[in-house]
């Protein structure tokens, strides 16, 4: 790496307070139709598992930030993607509509788990992707298509019929599933992350719903207790 590029690295990492030989660079990815999406790549400077985050549709992917530094800090590699037109990433967003989105997204997120799988030092036995809101959707089926997740993170985001049927077929795939009961964004969200985590084969998936109407990251804020599970449980399974 040049001089100049670890400094910016070095300053990225200190500014979302991961650790000092931790390297932070922002990624550029090129999909299939031309569009440019950004990302943010955080090693922390050994070999280790690798984490896809992917934010929900009112947010961008510096939502990561706290969750990216305590994940690096414990030796993993974390990608964190803006999905097609949200933060800096190009493309038209919503604009098109929301199944659009979706439908466009899938190839997206295939394409940035793939650069993470490829870094230099990411142990591509041990994969974990995960999201909130539509971003939980966008990885649930990702985690179907890629055998080699391992951990699957749904925050308030309600996996298709296809990643409940491939959640209950793999043992090896553990879950973590979160959600408000009266969701004010998905309404059902809860009973369908509940009932997706009830038929995992894996004893190790987890599934907390809390009473409340918030919906992804806000969650946090108002059930203290589960950022600190969730990053735990992130932590233990992606060291296996």
């Amino acid at each position: 790496m040049r001089p100049s590029t670890l400094l910016i690295a070095t300053a990225l990492a200190l500014a979302v307070g991961v650790p000092a030989r931790a390297q932070s660079v922002g990624v550029d990815l090129k999909v299939s139709d031309g569009v440019t999406l950004k990302g943010t790549y955080t090693s922390p400077g050994r070999p280790g598992p690798g984490m896809l985050l992917v934010h929900q549709c009112n947010m961008d992917r510096t939502s990561w930030q706290g969750i990216t530094a305590q994940l690096v800090g414990a030796g993993i590699h974390v990608l964190t993607l803006d999905l097609r037109g949200f933060g800096e990433s190009g493309g038209e967003g919503m604009r098109a509509g929301f199944p659009q989105l979706l439908e466009k997204s899938s190839g997206d997120v295939d394409v940035a788990f793939a650069y993470l799988a490829g870094r230099e030092g990411v142990d591509r036995r041990r994969m974990g992707v995960g999201g909130a809101s539509c971003g939980a959707m966008l990885t649930a089926d990702l985690a179907r298509r890629q055998p080699t997740v391992t951990t699957l993170m749904l925050l308030s985001g309600p996996p298709s019929e296809a990643a409940i049927a491939h959640i209950k077929a793999t043992p090896g795939l553990a879950v973590f599933g979160a959600a408000a009961s009266e969701d004010n964004v998905l309404k059902g969200v809860a009973d369908t992350i509940k009932g997706a985590v009830a038929g995992s084969p894996n004893p190790r998936s987890v599934a907390k719903i809390y009473p409340g109407t918030e919906h992804g990251l806000p969650m946090f804020g108002v059930n203290p207790d589960l950022e600190p599970a969730l990053v735990a449980w992130l932590k233990t399974e992606l060291s296996r």
